[in-house]
């Protein structure tokens, strides 16, 4: 896969930035400081595993698509927590 690919797929991983404000607008349920961290930590989060995985693709790809999984992986343990 070509640099400029994997760069678009990069960008949609840091896109669930753009739901971050929806989903601090429903986490009433929240009671520990741990959830309230993570609700926080997301958007950190899913900028940085953005950077590094652009950052590692051109040495190490296998390392870049391992990042980009377990983002995805955990954006949907986040949502599991905020809508269950």
């Amino acid at each position: 896969m070509s640099g400029k690919k994997f760069k678009i797929i990069t960008v949609l991983t840091m896109l669930p930035v753009v739901l971050w404000p929806f989903l601090f607008t429903r986490v009433e349920h929240f009671e520990s400081a741990t959830e309230k961290f993570l609700l926080l930590a997301m958007p950190v989060f899913a900028i940085a595993a953005g950077y590094f995985a652009q950052s590692s693709y051109k040495e190490r790809p296998e390392i870049a698509w391992v990042v980009v999984i377990v983002a995805w992986l955990t954006y949907f343990a986040f949502l599991g927590l905020v809508f269950l």
